[in-house]
């Protein structure tokens, strides 16, 4: 565990950094803290919420991982927790990891003569900021498989947009938690000097650019696959241009082809092979089926390139 204190005229700032369990049996009597609540604020499942105790309010954000890993979806893998209890005469924090946002406060501390509602805001502000950076990548992810999918550079990109989509998803679900925690305490009386303007600022924007993202990257999904559907069916059709031409020219040579093979075949009587105009005559039987199979054709607008006639 490592431990943080800093005492200003009417309250003090403690910060707890890995606590482990006899660290919270000390705190809980310490601050009069309900043993159950502070033994369990630090269970990964969490999300963000607030809960009115007797002589304090427990509130749980979620601080952006440094560590995620770039496939990360979920709230769990995707953030750490950030505990508060705040008493009448302290503010605790509880983390397992080290936050910036928590390091940079402990350095100005000593300088500083802040409220207690201001060190609350302030932090909950950098809690919230941490997120930006990670959103403004997939804000340039989005733009990148955009300009991937209108270039007809479509290796991967299905998977790709859906590790976008799955990651701001998650953040979402955590900015609309976090949402209804600062509702709920700005709608209760115990911690009424809170400025809820400057917390609900970057809040929003966060809410506005993750709704977006979501939109945006379902929407060009969506198109990727509606141009490669397009794709699929222009080359379907170029292959049914295909094999109608066959089929057109395969209707002319089947009728003349089956009389060849009859007058090919080695039977010693064929009268007609004897009869002297007979060469002539079933030369002119093909030219006559040829030009009503044409005529045939023609009616039914099959050497036309649009779709067959019914």
């Amino acid at each position: 565990m490592k431990r943080f204190e800093h005492a200003w005229q009417d309250y003090k700032w403690i910060d707890i950094e890995d606590p482990k369990k006899e660290d919270f049996v000390n705190l809980a009597e310490e601050l009069e803290i309900p043993m159950q609540a502070i033994a369990t604020c630090m269970d990964p499942e969490h999300l963000p919420r607030v809960e009115y105790l007797d002589h304090c309010t427990m509130i749980i954000l979620r601080h952006f991982d440094n560590r995620a890993r770039p496939g990360a979806g979920t709230i769990q893998e995707l953030s750490t927790k950030l505990v508060f209890f705040v008493g009448k005469k302290y503010v605790l924090t509880l983390h397992r990891t080290p936050l910036p946002c928590i390091e940079e406060k402990k350095d100005k501390v000593p300088f500083e003569q802040i409220t207690m509602s201001q060190l609350i805001s302030r932090l909950f502000v950098k809690a919230f900021q941490s997120f930006e950076a990670p959103l403004d990548e997939l804000v340039a992810k989005m733009d990148a498989i955009e300009g991937r999918i209108y270039a007809l550079r479509r290796k991967s990109i299905l998977r790709e947009g859906y590790h976008v989509k799955r990651r701001a998803s998650g953040f979402k679900k955590i900015f609309k938690f976090t949402e209804t925690v600062i509702n709920s305490l700005q709608q209760h009386s115990r911690i009424h000097s809170l400025n809820y303007d400057v917390v609900r600022d970057p809040l929003g924007r966060l809410i506005f650019d993750s709704d977006n993202v979501v939109e945006e990257i379902t929407g060009l999904l969506n198109l990727h696959l509606a141009l490669m559907s397009q794709k699929t069916n222009e080359a379907s059709f170029k292959t049914n241009e295909i094999m109608r031409i066959l089929t057109v020219v395969s209707i002319f040579f089947l009728p003349l082809n089956f009389l060849a093979g009859v007058y090919g075949m080695n039977f010693k009587h064929m009268p007609e092979l004897d009869h002297y105009y007979g060469y002539y005559t079933v030369l002119g039987a093909m030219v006559t089926i040829a030009i009503g199979i044409l005529a045939w054709v023609w009616r039914k607008g099959w050497l036309s390139k649009d779709d067959f006639k019914p």
